[in-house]
């Protein structure tokens, strides 16, 4: 068998190769680097075939032709595997250096295309039928030596991306992907050297380049799953689950996410750092993404494969529902606490309740959110859960209390903090029992705080409670007349009470021209 039928057979293996790895690319595509490494596999295969007609070409017509087919692949094979790579490494690639660099690739091909009326990439171009077999011999022009510099930047870049990765990587069947893919890069790298120096006169060396890094790419897809079957799957199950899932490898770099935690957090797919920034800090302080009126707890796992930690999963659960219910159980056992402080006082009923709703009606006017109406009226329903600590018979107490009593009616102040700080997830239920009695002039029980020292939601609650004091039957006195009401929260405005708060409260009085805010 002569050389020249050796090299034929070199090519149609090469063709061959090319057309089974770009059809099995074909039907694993699923992500945006095996749109690339399509794209090189079908750029070496128009290459590779493009030089096989010129090998057999009979006329200077006919070999020029496919040597100008032969480049409509070769200009873009260094392109692809660049961003192959790049898309492997999980890097981003820059969309105004990829731009231009594809316009540099149109214009060599036309250049190419046009080759006997310029003398840009080819200074001189003659169709040799001597030798082993019939051949091409050119001499570059300038443009060729441009390329040829582009093509070398490629690799470069391209091979420090890779072993990068390599080094940072733990995963054995990963890492032997990356050095099959190294291995094809250096094969490339050395063929196209030699090409550059003419060690074989008359032959392209990339051609048979090109074949034998396709031996390794093979060894990388179907050895060492490069092309991620079994990533395929999990991307087709994560798909179907409700949950929002977000994996990341071993460097806490975003690799894949499901539609749903597209759906959840859309910044993960420009902006995956700041989305997993902000993950992370959700679920260290114990907090759920709250989308609308949907509530999603954030989970944290490690991914495991071999045994070796490879990277995390970040799942988010719909806890909609839950919260749903578990806010309607909690309203439901606040009513009923503040019910079972009002039902030791057997004047007061349904006096928690009351200071609940004209609290959140001055928090209303006072322009907070939905969340700060619900978080207050909370807070007013268990502001007198502390009672519950005192001894019935001094709350009911008819005739003048005793310093030593109203020493023990203070404290249910305190003792209403020790019970609610036990909710950790709602603290400042433990603020308003703790400080509805203090006064603005700092004369008030059980801290002597004055001014904003008292925690707003405290200030506005004190303002209900002594409203509803002064309007409800009491122990030691009757019901105040609407006027009176108003007329002593005009006098204590300033001492007493906010005069801010105060002030909206008035407006609220003045409001309530049929009386209906009483007992």
């Amino acid at each position: 068998m002569s050389t020249y039928d050796k090299l034929l057979i070199i090519q149609y293996c090469s063709i061959v190769l090319m057309l089974i790895m770009c059809v099995y690319v074909m039907r694993k595509w699923k992500k945006v680097a095996h749109s690339w490494l399509f794209f090189y596999t079908m750029a070496t295969l128009i290459n590779n075939a493009g030089y096989l007609a010129i090998m057999k070409s009979k006329t200077e017509n006919a070999a020029t032709l496919s040597w100008q087919f032969s480049y409509l692949g070769r200009v873009w094979i260094p392109f692809a595997m660049l961003h192959f790579v790049i898309m492997l490494c999980n890097k981003k690639s820059n969309k105004i250096i990829s731009g231009a660099l594809s316009v540099f690739n149109i214009i060599t091909y036309l250049l190419v295309l046009s080759l006997h009326h310029n003398k840009l990439y080819y200074t001189s171009f003659e169709f040799v039928k001597g030798g082993l077999f019939p051949h091409i011999v050119h001499t570059n022009g300038i443009w060729h030596y441009m390329y040829s510099i582009i093509v070398i930047i490629y690799i470069g870049y391209g091979l420090s991306l890779l072993i990068k990765r390599l080094l940072s990587q733990t995963n054995n069947r990963k890492r032997k992907q990356l050095i099959f893919i190294i291995a094809a890069i250096l094969v490339d790298s050395i063929f196209y050297a030699l090409e550059l120096i003419h060690l074989v006169p008359g032959y392209d060396m990339t051609a048979c380049g090109y074949t034998i890094a396709t031996i390794f790419f093979y060894l990388a897809i179907f050895k060492y799953d490069m092309l991620g079957t079994k990533e395929l799957a999990t991307d087709f199950v994560m798909d179907q689950i409700s949950e929002g899932v977000i994996i990341t490898d071993e460097n806490g770099v975003v690799v894949r996410y499901n539609k749903k935690a597209k759906s959840i957090i859309p910044i993960i797919e420009n902006e995956p750092v700041k989305a997993l920034e902000q993950i992370i800090y959700l679920i260290e302080n114990n907090q759920t993404l709250d989308i609308g009126e949907k509530k999603y707890t954030p989970k944290e796992n490690k991914l495991i494969d071999e045994n070796q930690v490879t990277g995390k999963v970040y799942m988010f659960t719909d806890d909609t529902e839950h919260y749903r219910r578990a806010e309607s159980l909690t309203r439901e056992m606040m009513l009923a606490l503040s019910k079972t402080v009002d039902a030791k006082d057997h004047y007061t009923n349904g006096h928690s309740k009351r200071v609940a709703e004209y609290s959140k009606e001055i928090a209303r006017r006072m322009g907070k959110d939905e969340q700060e109406l619900e978080t207050i009226y909370e807070m007013g329903l268990l502001h007198d859960i502390g009672k519950i600590g005192v001894n019935e018979d001094i709350i009911n107490k008819t005739s003048r209390l005793t310093d030593e009593e109203f020493a023990k009616i203070k404290e249910h102040t305190v003792i209403g903090y020790n019970i609610l700080k036990q909710i950790s997830v709602m603290p400042e239920l433990a603020s308003g029992a703790r400080s509805h009695h203090e006064r603005y002039n700092g004369k008030g029980y059980p801290d002597g705080l004055k001014g904003d020292e008292i925690p707003e939601a405290a200030r506005i609650i004190c303002l209900a409670d002594c409203y509803d004091a002064m309007t409800s039957t009491r122990t030691y006195a009757v019901p105040k007349s609407q006027a009176e009401a108003r007329a002593e929260i005009e006098r204590c405005k300033g001492s007493q009470f906010d005069p801010y708060i105060a002030d909206i409260m008035i407006s609220i009085i003045d409001d309530d021209k049929d009386y209906k805010m009483h007992e």
